[in-house]
């Protein structure tokens, strides 16, 4: 037992390198998903731009324009327009799932349309990657022209990249509290057996 307590103590400047090298891997893999992570948030505000375009082209407007993209949360997004636009429901859910079929992280998301007054909902449906539980209504009624904003909430992915890091960096440190009671553990057990 003595022997493989000093060729554990021998390595453990070892176990202490490779332990930070995992540190700093783990901190390159969280800095790389955040960049990935505005890549794809980007890549999808320009395909809401492509379906407020669509919604305007459907309503006649080829002059006015759609207005910069609006993030309201983390998952939620805000299409707005210059001027007053008409729709037809129809026409909008197969345009919004024509587009989002282009966003590999849309499968399932909610689409709200807002009156700009009073922000209450004139039109809305929701899409689920379970096709039986996706909920479309009044698909044949064409709305009266308004104005009006589009609200599409997605369905998180998962855990996001700071609330994955820092399960990662607290994970780690688990670990490395591990190694160290562990270690003091069973030196404490060496001791008490030579006091015998």
């Amino acid at each position: 037992m003595s022997e493989s307590r000093n060729i554990f103590s021998g390595n453990r400047k070892y176990l202490y390198g490779g332990i930070m090298l995992l540190f700093i891997a783990m901190a390159f893999i969280a800095f790389d998903k955040t960049g990935t992570d505005d890549f794809d948030s980007a890549r999808r505000e320009v395909l809401l731009r492509r379906i407020g375009d669509e919604l305007l082209t459907q309503s006649g407007d080829s002059r006015s324009r759609v207005l910069p993209i609006e993030k309201i949360q983390e998952n939620e997004y805000q299409i707005r327009f210059e001027n007053e636009i008409t729709f037809k429901p129809d026409s909008l859910v197969s345009a919004i799932q024509r587009l989002l079929v282009n966003d590999p992280l849309a499968s399932d998301y909610v689409v709200n349309v807002l009156n700009c007054g009073n922000s209450s909902v004139a039109y809305g449906y929701a899409i689920s990657s379970n096709k039986k539980d996706d909920i479309i209504a009044c698909r044949g009624r064409v709305q009266p022209k308004g104005c009006y904003m589009v609200n599409i909430k997605f369905k998180p992915t998962g855990i996001n990249t700071a609330a994955s890091s820092l399960f990662l960096i607290i994970l780690l440190f688990l670990v490395f509290a591990g190694f160290i009671f562990f270690e003091n553990g069973s030196e404490a057990k060496c001791c008490v057996v030579r006091s015998k």
